[in-house]
């Protein structure tokens, strides 16, 4: 993985860090739908935005049909993203189990990835993938253990 890859996956990182924690503390005040709408639609205006900026600057926005079908899927995940995350945590779920989100995402990538994109299967990997799991369960079970009735 190049340095660029990571410091790009690293962002990415904090950006999910910074929206778990929003849309924890925005959900309580917002129906769901109505936050997964605010959501979407600011992403969407600075998408609009940056897309403009570089059209501007000459960059060359290249794209072919099946990306954009498979970027209308990811569009279509991402509302069910938002608006099941803001249900969660509208319903009481807390910001430290959110490893349930998490957790769930990262056993199911890697899987699609060993079955469907043809990724190198270790079993190192799925090592990992049994920890991720284990520890997502652990982390909820320690919620319910102290949530008091």
């Amino acid at each position: 993985m190049s340095n660029l890859a990571f410091a790009y996956a690293v962002g990415a990182g904090v950006s999910l860090a910074t929206y778990v924690v929003g849309a924890r503390l925005g959900a309580g005040g917002t129906h769901p739908v109505l936050g997964t709408a605010i959501v979407t639609g600011i992403a969407f205006v600075v998408n609009v935005a940056l897309t403009l900026v570089l059209r501007q600057a000459g960059v060359a926005l290249t794209f072919s049909t099946k990306s954009v079908a498979s970027l209308a899927v990811v569009g279509l995940a991402t509302a069910s993203v938002n608006l099941c995350t803001l249900l969660a945590y509208a319903s009481g779920l807390r910001v430290t189990s959110s490893f349930v989100i998490g957790g769930t995402s990262t056993v199911l990538v890697l899987l699609a990835g060993f079955l469907f994109l043809d990724e190198p299967f270790t079993w190192r990997k799925v090592v990992a993938v049994a920890l991720v799991t284990a520890g997502t369960f652990l982390l909820q079970r320690a919620d319910v253990v102290t949530t008091p009735r």
